[in-house]
């Protein structure tokens, strides 16, 4: 039987012109003026934030994965509606985890989830996350509303690992190459690409970027499947879904060269002698 995720919302996918209009670049969303206007850049990395954030909560309550990719799709659709400099995205967030949990059915109560996020947001500081946990708490309750209402109360969410579970057998592609692409789409949950691409083309794309790290060759094109339904243009999607995966881990190796060297620059700073000055 072909598979196609023809009940996903067209209106939650968006063009890279539109990425670079979003209401936090324009300085605008779809209510009032934000007043600030940031670089696509900035706003990547603020949306990137977000996501980390989720994903450091979801692990504080070992929750699971689908918890977060989920939480991440209703971040990143929250964000195509309303400006970041109107909503904080830790508090986004954190509403998006509430939310998540409720529709993947892995539950935690809200004072859990909201001493969850005041632990992440204070990188641990058990006192002060007690003392926030209360105005978390009545954020998340404020703010779940508020991203329902800019999702269209669309909580019908599709990934691509259903489809990567039906590929990989159908092509003989081995369980640790599957794992690969599954890690590899977990991975790009933090960027537009569920935005950019339909899960069952990120999905396929995520596949080949696994075959090419492990250097397997596929029994045949995965283009050719008969369980998975591709668009027609399905070819030019998947080379520009692995262009984009692979860029974001560019992204990441550059961050985490340019963190390293900064370390590196402060600990050379603190370690310098100190010379006597002399009048």
């Amino acid at each position: 039987m072909t598979e196609y995720a023809a009940d996903v919302s067209a209106q939650w996918y968006f063009s890279k012109e539109d990425m670079r209009n979003t209401p936090s670049v324009t300085g605008s969303d779809y209510s009032a003026s934000s007043g600030k206007s940031l670089s696509p850049a900035e706003e990547y990395k603020q949306r990137l934030r977000g996501c980390t954030f989720i994903h450091n909560v979801v692990k504080k309550l070992d929750m699971h994965q689908f918890v977060a990719s989920t939480a991440c799709v209703f971040f990143h659709r929250f964000y195509m509606r309303q400006s970041l400099s109107a909503y904080h995205p830790y508090d986004v967030a954190g509403a998006c985890v509430v939310l998540a949990s409720k529709v993947e059915e892995n539950k935690r109560g809200l004072k859990d989830i909201s001493m969850a996020c005041s632990y992440v947001a204070v990188k641990g500081q058990a006192k002060e996350a007690a003392d926030n946990r209360e105005r978390w708490e009545r954020s998340l309750k404020r703010l779940e509303i508020v991203v329902l209402e800019n999702c269209c109360f669309d909580m019908n969410i599709l990934h691509p690992y259903g489809f990567i579970d039906r590929l990989a057998p159908e092509f003989g592609i081995p369980v640790f190459i599957a794992k690969s692409a599954t890690a590899i789409i977990n991975d790009s949950m933090r960027s537009h690409i569920c935005l950019l691409y339909r899960p069952e083309v990120a999905a396929v794309a995520a596949l080949y970027f696994a075959l090419e790290i492990h250097g397997h060759v596929p029994s045949r094109s995965l283009f050719e499947s008969r369980h998975v339904m591709l668009p027609a243009n399905a070819v030019r999607l998947v080379e520009e879904c692995v262009g984009d995966m692979l860029a974001f881990y560019q992204r990441e190796a550059d961050s985490e060269r340019e963190a390293h060297r900064q370390q590196q620059k402060a600990a050379g700073a603190s370690s310098r002698p100190h010379l006597p000055h002399y009048t």
